[in-house]
């Protein structure tokens, strides 16, 4: 994707640097990310300001880019809460070509063990609340978080496999301030982590953005906040720890709507949970692969800072 026609656009450092030559008095007051890096924050275009949707999501292509199918190991963290039908999901990925990917990303674990009894697979649900396993009463997530003592801790077969449905989710904005006027405000976010890694298997964070209007010591009602998880192709490198916290004044032109605009650097995909099921009782033995609906947010893979702070503008 190209981006807006606003100039050349220099390397990350160095669209800091021109951004902060602009806003002024723009400090760093605490905190840290991998390398010491500052926020994310968009490259300046006219006068800094990006008009239109397309306009972020070209830029944020760039700096922040996403796959068209994502694959994450073990139970995904980065769930919609809303319910996601099976319906909705083979619009646009069969249930077929999610097992097939699983077991190309996510390993041979996949693979039935030889000798067992195959019986009801594939198990597709119907929604992403039909979650428990008549097998053994678990939920997904009970079950696919479960230490296997017999593999050394490793948690059973399990994983996400979905395609991008949106792009770079706002996780927080300002309220729109009328030009010309200044806009005025102190960034913040933070990266908490949901759970304790998993041996074997990786997890996700929350993310919790803050916008401080100044003088106020509280962040804007409600917060903006998104829960995240990591790509298998995630390196631990790149894995969020923390965000620095910054003033931030910008002016918003004349004949202008102007808006600070805080956007996940990340994607929405729409796909499947898949688990091995392996059961053995009464002496006889059966497996089976299920396949559950979810929605999941899943971190950009290269990218290390998990928002970008956009400014945004549109006329009256």
């Amino acid at each position: 994707m190209n981006l807006p026609k606003t100039g050349n656009h220099p390397s990350a450092p160095a669209r800091w640097m021109r951004r902060s030559a602009v806003v002024a008095g723009a400090t760093l007051i605490a905190g840290s990310l991998v390398g010491g890096q500052l926020p994310a924050a968009a490259a300046d275009g006219d006068g800094g300001f990006y008009k239109s949707e397309e306009d972020v999501v070209n830029l944020l292509s760039q700096t922040a880019p996403l796959n068209a199918k994502e694959a994450v190991k073990g139970y995904p963290q980065g769930q919609d809460t809303k319910e996601v039908k099976l319906e909705e999901v083979q619009k646009v990925y069969s249930p077929e070509d999610a097992i097939k990917d699983a077991k190309e990303k996510l390993g041979s674990g996949f693979d039935f063990t030889p000798g067992v009894q195959v019986v009801d697979n594939p198990d597709v649900r119907k929604s992403s609340q039909d979650n428990v396993e008549p097998w053994t009463g678990l939920t997904a997530e009970q079950g696919c978080t479960m230490p296997n003592e017999k593999k050394g801790g490793d948690s059973p077969p399990c994983g996400f496999v979905g395609v991008l449905e949106k792009k770079y989710p706002t996780i927080q904005s300002t309220a729109e301030v009328t030009g010309k006027a200044k806009l005025t405000y102190k960034t913040q976010a933070t990266v908490g982590q949901d759970k304790a890694e998993t041996k074997g298997w990786s997890v996700g964070g929350k993310v919790s953005a803050s916008l401080v209007p100044p003088g106020d010591k509280g962040g804007v009602s409600p917060g903006g906040e998104v829960n995240f998880t990591y790509s298998e192709s995630t390196t631990t490198t790149n894995k969020w720890t923390s965000m620095a916290e910054q003033g931030v004044e910008i002016d918003v032109p004349e004949g202008s709507v102007g808006w600070l605009d805080g956007r996940a650097n990340g994607g929405t995909y729409i796909g499947y949970i898949i688990a091995k099921e392996h059961l053995a009782s009464g002496g006889t033995e059966k497996q089976k692969l299920v396949a559950i609906p979810a929605r999941v947010t899943v971190q950009a893979p290269g990218k290390s800072t998990p928002m970008t702070w956009v400014k945004r503008d549109s006329k009256q």
